[in-house]
């Protein structure tokens, strides 16, 4: 939305665009360091509520303005995109990435509507074997390239499941969001008819797993692999 140069700090995971590789790294996932914060004074601190509600109350502790933003579906995107743009002073920018956002889920669901489902298992990590259900974007994304997920249903966003459930699904496509060396473990079910058929496949997970702009090219690429195992 324009607001780069405005970043002064940021998170051990952050590496794109690849210039705020060189800006100081203040916190990972689990925490912050408050030395440094307090050392840059930044304006404000932006965190994801997913795991970060604790880090949010810290901040504000200090005196410093914290925008959270509860990210939970692809709809959220456009309007993080607008949010961060009051914030920064780049609304109109905001305005217009939000619009394309909008309008490209829009053209993927329409491009994948109708196709023939595929079952599927998406290999988010492991160990342990952990996959994506309802509640997690990543589903709204196979849902949306026509992808079956047998475990769509599960109670949580990012259940553990084994690899014997996963046999009895009997997937025709298994995607990771890790490497090939993490899809070897397959190899000893045979009788899956992604490994029978020789359709694992591996999916770049910063696109994907970060609802950013740059999801809108994982989906791309994720429905492209559903497409091939049609």
């Amino acid at each position: 939305i324009g607001a780069g140069p405005q970043v002064i700090a940021t998170d051990d995971a952050s590496d794109w665009p690849p210039e705020v590789k060189k800006l100081p790294r203040v916190a990972n996932y689990q925490s912050i360091n408050l030395e440094q914060l307090l050392a840059i004074q930044p304006d404000l601190v932006v965190v994801w509520d997913g795991y970060q509600q604790l880090m949010a109350e810290q901040i504000r502790a200090l005196g410093i303005p914290v925008l959270v933003l509860h990210s939970r579906q692809l709809g959220d995107l456009p309007r993080d995109l607008r949010i961060l743009g009051q914030q920064t002073g780049h609304e109109t920018e905001a305005a217009t990435q939000a619009a394309f956002a909008d309008d490209e889920l829009a053209r993927l669901g329409q491009q994948y509507q109708g196709r023939k489902p595929v079952s599927l298992f998406y290999q988010l990590w492991t160990p342990p074997l952990t996959t994506v259900a309802r509640g997690s974007w990543i589903q709204e994304a196979i849902e949306l390239c026509g992808g079956d997920n047998a475990f769509a249903a599960s109670p949580t966003p990012y259940p553990q499941v084994t690899e014997e459930a996963v046999v009895l699904q009997a997937p025709s496509l298994i995607i990771s969001a890790q490497d090939q060396s993490s899809l070897e473990l397959w190899q000893r079910w045979p009788q899956i008819p992604a490994v029978k058929h020789k359709l694992l496949r591996v999916s770049q997970p910063d696109r994907l797993q970060r609802l950013t702009l740059r999801t809108l090219d994982g989906i791309a690429e994720l429905c492209q692999l559903i497409d091939q195992a049609r």
